[in-house]
């Protein structure tokens, strides 16, 4: 059986590392990535970002839920080769640099590699996949340098793609050197003057790693950061008690309003205990994807409307640390933060000049800065990402953008469903494409159980197909 999975991030490389453990001989296994030193890493752990910690602490960061510690243990084994970037004992509160944790994503690929039953193979194919296409019991990868592709099966493990343009009048913006249009390239913040004023447009964890990063780099100019609400991810706390599993009441589904109301009623109950709000989400997490699953479609759109902010910046929380350091540049000017919407940009001789409308104002206000830099988040509209692939998938019919415009459609399972509302046998993709169907499937935790998951279901076909073959 052959395998081919598009895309070599968390999702890709975690797949692979989970088939090559299993699989049997016989198996071919093709890891498709145009980027080489993105290979095992994605986006997310190849930045060369100064300051780019994760998000959640060391103890919390394995890739095996059946191994909780497996990415501490690995970190004080190799913690010495990192003296430069850690503190020395590790610790498993410690907020670790994304890089090394790409270290690790890669070394337990190399070790899957290694220890994989004779006659399992791993591809790597450095080509970016332009089309997928049904070819009998096979699909067809073709790719960009010409390159062909053969697969009896195949994993979308596309990751997240850059942020929507701006929703500006003056499009012609776009082609500034002014505007950067992703933030993670560390190019988009270099060649900055020490006192250069900044736009960052989005409030989310990405725009704190760009402060952090600038204040790194020495950066001493004045930044701005406007989103609709102008607020900021809430600080993690490692001593966070964990908090029995919930039991969700019938009912508490039936709107959003509902499952707003038993959340806050449950977290007013677990502070009468000494827990957190913090306890109460995190004891939440897995349920989510059942939660929402039975949100009707109308209730969906209105948590996405009036909720959602609110969610996110307490469900995604950033370092305390990094929050330290916010407050900071907040307390001394440097930093502004304001709830307020982007109208229109305009560039002159030496400046962006941008055209603002704070919430609830009618008039609008204008700023100078020397450089704009879109921290929106990834775009989850497929209909307008710009990636070949994934425009051959929807203009062929082979994949749908699910209804909420947030990823693609498919089962629960994770296949793909097609334009006529048939599952695609045989294609399927997990992370950030099932945000839709599942809502949250961005981060570790939900993408090693969909990668585990996934290995298992696609060597169960492969085993039938084989027997079948052999009757």
């Amino acid at each position: 059986m052959t395998i081919a999975i598009i895309g070599a991030g968390l999702s890709g490389t975690l797949t692979a590392i989970h088939l090559l453990k299993n699989a049997v001989a016989g198996t071919t296994i093709y890891l498709v990535e145009p980027d080489r030193y993105r290979m095992h890493r994605g986006v997310a752990y190849s930045s060369q970002l100064p300051f780019q910690p994760l998000n959640v602490p060391a103890s919390a960061m394995s890739l095996f839920a059946d191994e909780p510690l497996d990415f501490f243990h690995w970190l004080e084994k190799h913690a010495s080769l990192y003296k430069r970037q850690i503190t020395l004992p590790v610790q498993p509160t410690d907020f670790i640099p994304r890089t090394i944790f790409g270290d690790y994503l890669k070394v337990r690929l190399h070790e899957a590699e290694a220890g994989a039953a004779k006659g399992v193979s791993l591809v790597r194919v450095y080509e970016e996949a332009l089309a997928v296409s049904r070819q009998g019991r096979r699909f067809t990868i073709r790719c960009s340098n010409q390159t062909t592709l053969s697969a009896h099966k195949v994993v979308l493990a596309m990751g997240n793609f850059p942020p929507a343009p701006l929703p500006i009048p003056n499009t012609s913006f776009y082609q500034s050197p002014r505007y950067v249009a992703s933030p993670w390239p560390a190019k988009g913040i270099s060649g900055l003057q020490s006192q250069e004023p900044l736009l960052l447009i989005g409030s989310s964890l990405t725009m704190v790693d760009l402060v952090g990063s600038l204040q790194a780099q020495g950066h001493q100019g004045k930044v701005y950061v406007v989103s609709r609400h102008g607020l900021l991810p809430q600080p993690f706390d490692v001593s966070t008690k964990p908090y029995p599993k919930l039991t969700i009441p019938e009912g508490a589904c039936v709107s959003a309003l509902h499952l707003f109301r038993f959340v806050r009623a449950e977290i007013k109950r677990a502070e009468a205990m000494g827990y957190t709000w913090r306890s109460v989400l995190d004891a939440l997490r897995d349920d989510i994807p059942v939660l929402w699953q039975s949100l009707p479609l109308g209730e969906k759109k209105t948590f996405l409307r009036h909720v959602r902010p609110y969610w996110e910046v307490h469900r995604h929380r950033m370092p305390a640390a990094s929050a330290a350091l916010l407050q900071a540049l907040q307390n001394k000017g440097q930093l502004v933060v304001m709830a307020a919407t982007v109208v229109d940009i305009q560039e002159t001789a030496g400046e962006a000049r941008i055209l603002i409308r704070q919430r609830h104002q009618r008039e609008t206000e204008e700023i100078a800065v020397g450089r704009v830099i879109n921290c929106t988040g990834p775009q989850c509209d497929y209909t307008r990402v710009n990636a070949p692939l994934v425009q051959h998938l929807l203009a062929a019919g082979i994949a749908q953008p699910d209804v909420l415009h947030l990823g693609l459609k498919t089962t629960p399972g994770g296949r793909l469903v097609d334009a006529r509302d048939k599952p695609v046998r045989g294609l399927y993709t997990l992370g950030s494409p099932r945000k839709g169907m599942l809502y949250e499937s961005t981060a570790l935790r939900e993408i090693r159980q969909q990668a585990k998951k996934l290995a298992q279901r696609l060597l169960r076909q492969g085993k039938a197909t084989l027997e079948t073959a052999n009757n």
